[in-house]
């Protein structure tokens, strides 16, 4: 057999049987040949299985939670054909704008569809004053060469692995632009990551790799064919639901929210691998895209839950609770420099807990050291435990992803940042925690435009300047609603309340009412927020006009402005008017079901006043009718005990404290009270046999003991 070998560090080419010679390929060439054969075997095989319409699985699912999603945004109307158009779905409404656009779409329009979660909607408002809204009109005038059609698909609640699968279904009707806006709502649900996050980095990049070739996809169908059971249930495996049910629909107040930094990681990990995903189903369809970065409130936003580091003792807490405390008092007093080494000292201790960053950052900012005051606020939003703002690690995987895959990006987060006062975003561009204002909606949609431009994806007509987008502003500001307006800031008001951020919900419900003046419920909501943050006059203010309109006997808020005037006018000392209020409210509320628990409460508050000023025999009568309505109330008869007794009327006081000490027998005041009311009455023997059933019950109660000697020494003759 023919054979290479070297002799002299010479290698000799085998020989064939004819005697010429054959030069052995080197091994780089083998392997160039070889890598090259499987390419283009793969290749044509992916052809292939194109050719046959075998889908990209990707595009369908999310290999991290297993959501899929069969509810379609858009359904079709007119009947089919040249006329055919698509509507936002009856069941999608709760969740998105009513759209709709021609099924087919003609080659001279450019269609652009807004994705995202609630900034894309136009919370707290809706579609017309969101970005999409301005974009709707900014793109016209700005290149009038093209029929633009813009198409809002942002979906409130919605995170990046929901916005992905709506790509994939909006991708079937010609999209020429996606523009994507999300990053405040991937904490929302509550979802699990079945191990994906728990293989090694390189088997999980090999499988996203993997994920989006035809081959892979076409090989994982027909494995799950043959190991699927014949019995299955289509929801045997676990997925999220169809649509949106956040954790907050769930609780009340962020509770269920806890530290998880594990989470936390799989959740970003997740994010990055959505971002991704939405650029290839969009270039798959033939689209451009743009990334916008998420943007938040930094300065006007408190956290939405705090929580201690692990690991803190008893007595660490105890020094931290008088630390952050005191640094509060001189925070309120302007005490600004002994409330910055508060919080430092307080950062020593624990440096993880979220309030104590966001009263850093305002003590930072009360003294004008802005840069520091940035980056507190910036911690206090990153250790919140409730995140519904974006993580700052999210703006830098939206920048990164965009990149590394050459996608257009505006930057919003660096855009407020650069208009905000000192570099802060805050009120004057966010309505709350993310959702911008209408100008800060105008000056994102502006940012768009200029993108759209420098990336050649429109052209900017002669006509383009200042004054056309003033136009454009007037034209959409004189189809604001005030009143629709005003109630998206009183349900917003309503979200802070139950968040526990009174201040914020006070600030939205008071801007509620500037918007609409005449909605009663706000009135309330604005009353009830002031009376809570010790406002008085404010809330007697609404509440007194709230009592005075003419509504549905069965409101609830305003059965509740009943009873809240009444309890003010209580603590005023205006007893009578506040009767008046109490007894218009058992007439509202004719069934009992709420007036008259609300009247006992405020009878009973009536009495207390009465007894601390004095005027017993008042509020003896207040609390008979406590006791009356209410038998069981012990509580009731304690109070008109001690009227009774301090008004001298001993002979009433009498079976109201035997009744105490039927129901409450080791209740040691009744029998001190009992046995001094008897005294009174010069009911001796009865009042030493109370006493010595109550040193019975405690033989070191030293009131009955004292009260014991004084009856002796009475019974004895003696003074």
């Amino acid at each position: 057999m023919p054979s290479t070998r070297k002799k002299g560090g010479q290698t000799k080419a085998k020989r064939t049987p004819d005697g010429r010679a054959r030069t052995r390929l080197p091994l780089w060439k083998k392997a160039l040949f070889a890598t090259l054969t499987l390419v283009f075997f793969f290749g044509l095989l992916e052809l292939v299985l194109h050719l046959a319409g075998v889908k990209i699985l990707l595009y369908e699912e999310d290999p991290y939670v297993g959501f899929t999603s069969q509810i379609p945004l858009f359904v079709e109307q007119g009947g089919g054909g040249r006329g055919a158009r698509m509507e936002t779905a009856r069941n999608k409404v709760r969740f998105f704008n009513k759209q709709q656009f021609s099924k087919r779409k003609y080659a001279e329009v450019t269609r652009v569809f807004c994705l995202g979660g609630s900034t894309t909607y136009g919370r707290p408002y809706d579609d017309a004053t969101s970005f999409c809204g301005w974009l709707r009109e900014l793109l016209p005038v700005a290149d009038p060469s093209r029929d633009w059609e813009l198409i809002n698909a942002g979906g409130i609640s919605y995170a990046s692995y929901r916005v992905a699968v709506l790509m994939e279904e909006l991708s079937a009707y010609q999209p020429d632009v996606f523009i994507v806006y999300c990053g405040q709502n991937e904490f929302l649900e509550r979802r699990t990551y079945a191990g994906i996050i728990d293989m090694p980095a390189p088997v999980r990049g090999l499988a996203a790799v993997l994920s989006r070739t035809r081959t892979y996809s076409a090989t994982t169908r027909l494995v799950r064919g043959f190991r699927k059971k014949p019995n299955a249930a289509p929801g045997d495996s676990e997925q999220l639901a169809g649509e949106v049910s956040t954790i907050l629909d769930q609780t009340v107040g962020p509770e269920d929210y806890q530290r998880d930094e594990e989470l936390e990681e799989q959740v970003l990990a997740h994010y990055r691998f959505n971002m991704a995903r939405i650029v290839d189903i969009a270039r798959a369809s033939g689209a451009k895209i743009v990334f916008v970065t998420p943007a938040s409130n930094l300065r006007s936003c408190s956290p939405f839950k705090s929580q201690h580091r692990e690991g803190l003792d008893a007595e660490q807490k105890q020094q931290w609770d008088a630390l952050f405390q005191s640094a509060r008092a001189h925070f309120d007093a302007k005490r600004f420099s002994d409330a910055l080494s508060d919080l430092d000292q307080a950062g020593k201790i624990d440096d993880q807990y979220a309030h104590s960053h966001y009263l850093h950052g305002r003590v930072l900012d009360a003294l004008e050291k802005f840069e520091e005051a940035k980056v507190a606020y910036q911690r206090a939003l990153d250790e919140d435990v409730c995140p519904l703002r974006a993580l700052s690690p999210m703006r830098d995987i939206v920048i990164e992803v965009a990149r590394e895959r050459d996608v257009p990006v505006v930057d919003f987060g660096a855009l407020v940042e650069s208009k905000a006062p000192q570099g802060i975003p805050g009120e004057e561009f966010f309505l709350d925690h993310v959702h911008p204002t209408i100008d800060g909606h105008r000056m994102l949609a502006l940012a768009i435009v200029d993108e759209l431009a420098r990336r050649k994806l429109l052209t900017p007509g002669s006509d383009w300047n200042d004054a056309a987008v003033e136009r454009v502003a007037s034209g959409i500001m004189e189809k604001v609603d005030p009143k629709a307006q005003g109630v998206a800031m009183r349900n917003l008001s309503k979200v802070f309340s139950w968040a526990g951020k009174m201040e914020d919900a006070y600030r939205a419900a008071q801007k509620a009412l500037e918007l609409y003046p005449g909605d009663a419920e706000t009135h309330y909501q604005v009353g009830n927020l002031a009376r809570h943050l010790g406002e008085t006059e404010e809330a007697f203010e609404r509440l007194s006009y709230l009592v005075s309109v003419d509504l549905k006997a069965g409101v609830s808020f305003y059965l509740k402005a009943h009873w809240q005037l009444a309890a003010i006018l209580t603590e005023r000392g205006d007893y009578a008017e506040s009767e008046r209020v109490l007894r218009k409210l058992f007439h509202l509320d004719s069934g009992n079901s709420m007036g008259r628990q609300q009247w006992l409460e405020l009878l009973s508050l009536q009495g207390r006043q009465l007894i601390e000023n004095g005027k017993h025999a008042e509020a003896a009568e207040k609390l008979r009718e406590v006791v009356r309505l209410q038998p069981d109330s012990f509580d009731g008869k304690v109070q008109l005990a001690v009227a009774l007794v301090r008004a001298s009327d001993h002979q009433a006081a009498v079976p109201v404290l035997r009744s105490m000490i039927e129901t409450r027998p080791n209740y040691l005041p009744a029998y001190n009270n009992l046995s001094f009311v008897l005294a009174q009455l010069n009911r001796l023997d009865e009042a030493e046999k109370v006493c010595r059933q109550a040193l019975e019950i405690d033989p070191n109660y030293e009131s009955a003991r004292r009260n014991l000697q004084l009856i002796l020494k009475k019974k004895s003759g003696g003074d």
